[in-house]
């Protein structure tokens, strides 16, 4: 007996499947955004409290039980602030609001500032002994600036003295040191204390690995909230003018936010910063060379970070000026001049090129939901498209002439010309120094010199990415002087742009203080 398939049925059997599957998925989506992870990422708040989930990442304790209706907190429900450590549920949490004060982020110099008690659970004890939570119970109280635990029945116990902020007094500014006026800090006021070398906290959002703002919160709990620094929010032009003259800054971005900090920061000679770099980049070539490792770990403990800080030793960065004098077009008329800094590199070319392209995908609405690993992902297919479209960047080696202090170059068949700065490109390939089969001189970050690589096509660079291949190396200069005739993509520390004709001009420009990691980090 024969048996006929309706085709037909099985089509719209499968279509109907994928259709719920679809349904289903889209529902999900809208539901974590709307419902789910509405306190999983939250913008800070200078009055009041900052709420978040308490499945999210902590470096503060926090009670399980609602600190209004005393109910317990399951993981959907319960809320915490990531200032000051009060808990609350999603129906309650308002009322905390009302009733209870975050972190004072000020306070008057000629008063005590004392302790911030909250109550964050009973003792272990008492949970073993009773197994419930009630009035009698022990409980723990935290302090929200000195991180302090007390055990006692009730607020009465708590005694008003001076808080000494702890173990972290040397990093922490004092809200008696803080300065306000309209909600905006002017300045802020030296502590009696050698040893005071506040810890200045700045994270960009929107770098590569989508998780900045874990280490926004987890350092607002355990440091004055002045002190984390949101760049989508605050730029840090407007923080270097009151930051204190001596101080340690930590950069949770990519390559270009910490050029952003940089920049800003070698604007106010009179601020003696050193800065540490937390990867939450794509590439974080800066960071493999310090030492802070290639990327974000996948368990962010803020107090093994703050350590790390502390022990880091200084190191200076050279800093490099980039003068982009653009050509008369075919009117007769000249673009303005354009003035840059680097501290990695800057490249003309295909790997722009493939910068580019990704800069312009990271600006879809689904690059909110990126990580690291999709970035990777996209890279490898935008560099495979570029293996088939150059984009104009064929034949470079005819459009460009480089003189590299004041010696013109040979240069060969090329897609791409770059100058180093340090030994890290590309996310971890150390260009200069690749292969072995020539005496190659010593690459270093401080001796005033960039080091000029070529590579021929997008094919070359994912040999490079291997290790089977070598650049072209060309020289090491101090000054370089680049002619480029026609149009081109250009980058300088991985923010790409289209570059016209132009004559580029690289000098040096002074030198960054950096920090070095003394034990190296690696990605988790």
């Amino acid at each position: 007996m024969e048996h006929f398939i309706n085709y037909d049925s099985v089509t719209a059997y499968y279509f109907a499947t994928g259709g719920l599957f679809l349904m289903y998925l889209a529902f999900r989506i809208l539901y974590s955004l709307i419902v789910q992870n509405n306190f999983m990422q939250t913008q800070y708040r200078a009055y009041g409290h900052t709420w978040r989930s308490i499945q999210c990442n902590k470096s503060i304790p926090y009670n399980i039980y609602c600190t209004v209706c005393e109910k317990l907190m399951l993981a959907v429900v319960g809320l915490f602030c990531e200032c000051c450590a009060v808990s609350a549920c999603k129906k309650c949490y308002k009322t905390v609001d009302k009733r209870y004060k975050c972190k004072q982020l000020t306070w008057p110099s000629n008063k005590i500032f004392p302790h911030q008690w909250v109550d964050v659970g009973i003792s272990r004890t008492d949970i073993a002994e009773n197994n419930d939570h009630s009035d009698d119970s022990t409980k723990k109280y935290f302090c929200s600036w000195c991180q302090r635990i007390k055990l006692c029945n009730n607020t009465r116990d708590l005694k008003t003295e001076q808080c000494d902020f702890h173990k972290y007094s040397n990093i922490i500014i004092p809200p008696t040191s803080v300065q306000m006026e309209k909600g905006n800090v002017i300045s802020i006021q030296p502590v009696n204390n050698s040893n005071w070398e506040p810890l200045i906290i700045i994270a960009n959002r929107k770098s590569g690995s989508n998780r900045s703002d874990e280490i926004l919160s987890l350092f607002r709990g355990l440091l004055n909230p002045i002190q984390v620094i949101d760049v989508s929010v605050t730029s840090p032009e407007s923080v270097v003018r009151w930051l204190p003259e001596k101080c340690r800054v930590l950069v949770a971005g990519g390559d270009g936010t910490v050029a952003w900090v940089l920049n800003a920061l070698f604007a106010a000679p009179h601020i003696k910063a050193a800065v540490a770099i937390f990867p939450m980049g794509t590439g974080n070539d800066l960071s493999r060379v310090l030492g802070w490792g290639p990327g974000c770990p996948s368990y962010i403990d803020a107090h093994s970070i703050i350590s790390s800080i502390k022990q880091a030793t200084v190191e200076p960065l050279d800093r490099w000026k980039i003068i982009i004098k653009p050509k008369r077009g075919r009117l007769g008329r000249r673009a303005p001049e354009r003035i840059l800094h680097a501290y990695n590199y800057a490249s003309i070319g295909v790997d722009a090129q493939v910068a580019l392209d990704f800069h312009r995908a990271r600006t879809q609405f689904l690059y909110r939901y990126a990580s690291r690993t999709l970035n990777y992902i996209a890279y490898v297919f935008l560099g495979v498209g570029r293996a088939l479209d150059d984009g104009g960047c064929e034949g470079l080696e005819r459009r460009v002439r480089c003189c590299a202090d004041g010696v013109a170059l040979t240069l060969p068949p090329l897609q791409a010309l770059l100058a180093l700065n340090i030994p890290s490109w590309g996310a971890g390939v150390h260009l200069w120094s690749m292969g072995g089969e020539d005496e190659v001189e010593e690459q270093s970050m401080s001796d005033g010199k960039l080091e000029v690589v070529g590579i021929s096509s997008s094919f070359h660079i994912a040999r490079l990415q291997c290790g089977l291949a070598e650049p072209y190396r060309f020289t090491q200069a101090s000054n370089l002087r680049i002619d480029l005739e026609g149009s081109c993509a250009m980058q300088v520390d991985g923010e790409p742009w289209m570059q016209g004709p132009a004559t580029i001009l690289v000098e040096p420009a002074g030198q960054s203080t950096m920090l070095r990691a003394n034990i190296k980090r690696s990605e988790c």
